[in-house]
Order: structure tokens, then sequence, then C-alpha cells
């Protein structure tokens, strides 16, 4: 319940699972202090705040170019960047982009040119 709406009370998710919220307050403080929930998170809705274009871009790169983890750091550093992530088979990473309009996209793709080449796939529905 909690993975749906971080913001649910504990007497709700209580009621749900037939425990006091005493004892959900104490599950999640566990849960927290063990590790297994990392943190919390809000969602944006993107397309208020102007994003036309969103984007997977799958990055090889330039042959001789050495610290993939640099590269990465550098990329994860553009405001752009939602995810960054090392990746196995042809392509070595792949990037979440979110884009004011295809433009923006363009702009975008011209910067990430200097670290290899790259496979652009636009998200038409999530």
């Amino acid at each position: 319940m909690l993975q749906i709406n971080a913001r649910e009370s504990f007497a709700k998710i209580g009621k749900e699972v037939g425990l006091s919220a005493p004892a959900i307050g104490k599950r999640v403080r566990q849960l927290e202090e063990d590790g297994i929930i990392e943190g919390y998170a809000l969602r944006v809705n993107h397309e208020k705040l102007g994003v036309e274009t969103k984007a997977y871009i799958t990055l090889v790169m330039h042959q001789g170019l050495t610290g993939t983890s640099d590269v990465l750091d550098r990329i994860r550093a553009m405001e752009e960047v939602q995810s960054c992530d090392r990746i196995t088979g042809d392509d070595c990473i792949c990037v979440l982009g979110y884009f004011k309009n295809n433009r923006h996209l363009i702009a975008f793709l011209e910067k990430m040119s200097q670290y290899g080449s790259t496979k652009t796939s636009i998200i038409l529905e999530v």
C-alpha cells in the first residue's frame, strides 16, 4: 500500500491488513531501519511543467573513450536526465530524458554525441 501511496495513514493500512496503527508504524520503521524501504518519492506531472517529449536514448560509447563511470556521472548531471543506467548488450548506457519539445531533444542529442552514437525511442504513452 505504501508503494501506491507513501502518504497513506498507518490507521488506514492497519484497517486494511487487520493491525493497529502503532503496529503498522513499528513495522514500517523496522523496514526503514533494515534498509528495505530506502526512501519516499513523489510523482510530478511533467506535462503541466511544459514537458512535451519523453524519450529513451541508448548510447554506444566511442571506441577508445574510457571511464564509463565518469561518462555516466556527466550524463546523470544533465537536467533533462531522469535516469541513466549502464546496461548490457550492444549499447552501453540507457537514458530516460524529459524534453520541452523535439528541438530540445535534438539539442540534447547533439550534446550526447560527444560520448558516442545514440539511438532514440520517443515515448508515446505511459
